[in-house]
């Protein structure tokens, strides 16, 4: 007995309704890139900016943190032993916390915050995890 193209487009329409796995990240824009160079063994020379606009942080190695993602589905493990800053403005002071947290469980070996329109205040800037080399994170 040969199968029927009946029976091939019910095993073709099974394979496009598997759903993800449940653990499955997306990486963030410009998650790709930092990905590829952690990939072969390098990092960036300079602090990575997590920002949630698309207008900061532009000359530093960077990814954006979109609107319609929450940081528990975002993708985060390239920051893994780096430097990291959440660079952010008021309006999203409310976001900040839940993306440290996910940051931290990657071990970064620096994470910090910068309120943006705070600078100059002295309340700009906090340090979430202090400074340590790369041996001592590992």
């Amino acid at each position: 007995m040969s199968p029927t193209k009946e029976n091939a487009l019910e095993g073709t329409r099974a394979t496009f309704q598997t759903k993800p796995q449940s653990d499955y990240k997306r990486l963030p824009p410009y998650g790709k890139q930092l990905m590829s160079i952690r990939e072969v063994g390098k990092a960036p020379s300079r602090m990575v900016v997590v920002a949630f606009d698309w207008d900061l942080g532009k000359a530093y190695p960077r990814i954006i943190i979109p609107n319609d993602l929450t940081p528990a589905e975002i993708e985060f493990r390239f920051l893994a032993g780096l430097s990291v800053q959440i660079t952010y403005r008021s309006k999203d002071a409310h976001r900040v916390d839940a993306v440290a947290q996910e940051v931290a469980k990657v071990n970064p070996c620096f994470l910090a915050t910068f309120a943006l329109d705070l600078a100059g205040t002295g309340d700009a800037w906090a340090i979430l995890k202090r400074y340590l080399a790369i041996q001592e994170a590992a």
